[in-house]
């Protein structure tokens, strides 16, 4: 600009100033750092300590297949689970298969997803709620349980939250690459998850509708549709196998009790966030997206339940990231103060959840106590012999033998083909214990309690164990039974 104060006077020229961004405090990287470091520090505290559990020993069992073997069984069950299997199958390729290594991704996915729930909260409340979502959500009991679960439901939470992330920049603005954004988070769900994908844009479209906007609608319909489509794929695939679901059961009054504490893993832990998550919904469209993609889920799932042989707490815990951003939001409208509270009491409340997860059976199944039993008692021309079935994890005897119990340990004397293999999930015995000949004891593992050490074994197995042998010992623990039996003296 040029200033003239008479004809001999000098013109002056002021340089234009420049808009200057505020400028970013230097702790503002904490809101980021913060929650992730917390994230990934309980994430990987005493990693190992839980034994492997059935469901992740199944893992271990996959990735240990030829890729051949690998089809074959996907063909006939965990059809839902084979993008998993496969992912992990390349992974441990090269990382192996021990249990740091089949549980480090998931821990992974728990830190990127602290991320994400940050940048969740940062967007919709600013820095001091994104730094309040992300620790939350890092100091729910049920996040570091999760992220030391060699599952896919770490990898399920990192997608919905990317894809509600997505979805609410579609909703600002519909345009074809975030439409496509979108699209492509809903299809990393699906195939980490497929049930948990659906639950998803169904609760998404509730968002949706309350913005009563055709063009986000034409925008957000056909991406619903394609993400939705792996997982409707895998979904209709599985359904055909319908035995990996037999063993759910309809929900009733009594288990509806319990269903905050198994989403959250304490019941007063969910307590507070599910009270905060109320209290954190308002009026706005990106309040309800929010509470549609935090409560849909689980509503939804309740209501299937309700009906049909489905719920299982694990299959929405995509909403645990969206339900953390809620309560940060209700706990930063009260102050600093009161926010530090929350995650105090949080933290204090949740600490025995997180102690008891981290136990040799935290993980539900003390598996690695076939080793401290049976190792030092074996004797030379003991054999091994395992149930023919169970109500949800049939597998899981064999596995616990195979992984924790090293050699020397007494045979699997029955066993004509191992698991996994020709496309059958559980091992191939020899009829009516035909191959058992005559030893001296039997060790009879099994993956619960019962007293009789001969149950879910088929009828000719049965009689020929309880007509030779009686039993002289026996061990409990948590979802592991060890029975020694004896021969029978001779008449």
């Amino acid at each position: 600009m040029e200033t003239v104060a008479g004809s001999d006077a000098r013109t002056t020229v002021i340089p234009r100033q420049r808009a200057v961004p505020p400028a970013v405090p230097r702790s503002s990287w904490l809101t980021w750092v913060a929650p992730a470091l917390v994230a990934a520090v309980l994430g990987g505290w005493r990693l190992t300590g839980p034994a492997l559990w059935a469901d992740e020993l199944a893992t271990w069992g996959a990735v240990r297949l030829s890729w051949g073997q690998l089809r074959e069984l996907t063909g006939t069950v965990d059809i839902v689970l084979a993008p998993y299997y496969a992912a992990m199958k390349a992974y441990a390729s090269i990382a192996g298969t021990s249990t740091v290594a089949l549980r480090l991704p998931a821990l992974l996915a728990i830190v990127a997803t602290t991320l994400l729930t940050t940048a969740l909260g940062r967007r919709l409340g600013g820095p001091a709620a994104g730094l309040v979502a992300g620790l939350i959500f890092a100091v729910l009991p049920a996040t570091s349980r999760y992220g030391q679960e060699a599952r896919s439901y770490a990898f399920a939470m990192l997608a919905a939250t990317l894809a509600l992330l997505c979805l609410i920049r579609l909703l600002d603005r519909p345009t074809v690459p975030r439409a496509a954004g979108y699209a492509g988070a809903l299809v990393v769900t699906g195939l980490s998850h497929p049930l948990s994908a659906l639950l998803v844009p169904a609760a998404h479209a509730v968002a949706v509708a309350w913005r009563r906007s055709p063009r986000i609608a034409a925008f957000w319909t056909p991406a619903a549709a394609l993400g939705a489509l792996p997982a409707l794929v895998l979904t209709a695939l599985g359904a055909r196998q319908r035995g990996q679901l037999s063993w759910i059961k309809v929900l009733t009054a009594d288990l509806l009790q319990v269903v905050p504490e198994r989403i959250f893993l304490s019941g007063a832990v969910a307590g507070i966030v599910l009270g905060l998550a109320v209290l954190g919904v308002r009026g706005s469209a990106e309040s309800v997206s929010l509470a549609a993609a935090g409560f849909g889920p689980i509503l939804l799932l309740l209501a299937a339940g309700l009906v049909e042989p489905i719920w299982n707490a694990r299959y929405v815990l995509v909403a645990l990231p969206v339900l953390a951003v809620l309560a940060a939001l209700a706990a930063v409208r009260s102050g600093a103060r009161p926010a530090a509270v929350v995650l105090l009491l949080l933290t204090l409340i949740g600490w025995p959840a997180q102690l008891a997860a981290r136990g040799p059976a935290g993980h539900s199944e003390d598996s690695a106590k076939v080793a401290a039993v049976i190792a030092p008692l074996y004797r030379p021309g003991d054999v091994a012999v395992f149930p023919d079935t169970h109500p949800s994890i049939p597998w899981a005897p064999r596995d616990i033998y195979e992984r924790y119990l090293p050699a020397p340990r007494p045979p699997d004397v029955l066993r004509v083909a191992p698991q996994r293999t020709d496309g059958h999930f559980l091992a191939t015995e020899c009829p009516a214990a035909a191959c058992l000949g005559s030893p001296p004891r039997i060790w009879v593992i099994r993956v619960d309690n019962s007293a009789d050490p001969y149950a879910n074994m088929d009828a000719p197995k049965r009689k020929r164990l309880a007509d030779s042998y009686h039993p002289v010992r026996r061990w409990q623990y948590s979802l592991l039974g060890i029975t020694l039996l004896e021969r029978n003296p001779s008449r």
